[in-house]
């Protein structure tokens, strides 16, 4: 037998709906589940900074806000633009538009991959949300860096400590350690790592 629903219901639930379309509610539902890495819920910020540059941010939430991101003096902007995007839970992949690149985020495993106006891969991402390492993909060519010490021209297949110092391992041929996390794959991406640990 089926149930009679009566007008004041269905009023109701049009009525909800198209209220929730005309402010841009986003009701989540119990399927989408916070965005988790090292055991902390996090924002992912997606935020334009030129046509083909973009920042991602990955910062731990307290009490439901992100946390502020350590300001050491290594940026010379601290404030950037409005996000394009701030997403906090991910049930299924999204898109985003930012400049000429567009940002896929994908859940599992959590990846982020940037690509160029015409679908080529510029870089792509990966958190292990157990540990909170990072890989990315650092191609077929060589990739150089900033910073004094290790091998030079190709940084690739290379362990860096992110240490200061001048000690005698290698010296002479590999210089002394001012490390700097910029990083230039020479097949066309850059990337700087503000607060790699």
């Amino acid at each position: 037998m089926t149930k009679l629903v009566s007008r004041r219901e269905v009023l109701k639930d049009v009525g909800s709906a198209g209220v929730g379309l005309l402010l841009g509610v986003h009701i989540i539902s119990a399927q989408e589940s916070a965005i988790r890495v090292a055991g902390q819920p996090v924002e992912i910020a997606i935020s334009p900074v030129s046509a083909n540059t973009v920042r991602l941010s990955v910062v731990a939430l307290e009490n439901g806000k992100p946390k502020p991101i350590p300001y050491d003096g290594s940026l010379v902007q601290h404030e950037w633009s409005r996000a394009a995007a701030r997403v906090t839970t991910l049930s299924s992949p999204r898109t985003v538009r930012c400049g000429d690149l567009t940002v896929k985020l994908s859940p599992e495993p959590l990846t982020i991959r940037v690509e160029a106006k015409d679908g080529r891969l510029v870089q792509q991402l990966r958190l292990d949300q157990q540990t909170g390492a990072m890989s990315f993909s650092l191609g077929d060519k060589p990739v150089l860096a900033f910073g004094e010490g290790g091998p030079q021209f190709d940084r690739r297949g290379q362990t860096y400590t992110n240490r200061n110092g001048q000690g005698g391992y290698q010296l002479r041929t590999h210089g002394g350690r001012v490390p700097i996390q910029w990083l230039i794959g020479t097949v066309g991406w850059a990337m700087f790592i503000h607060n790699p640990l």
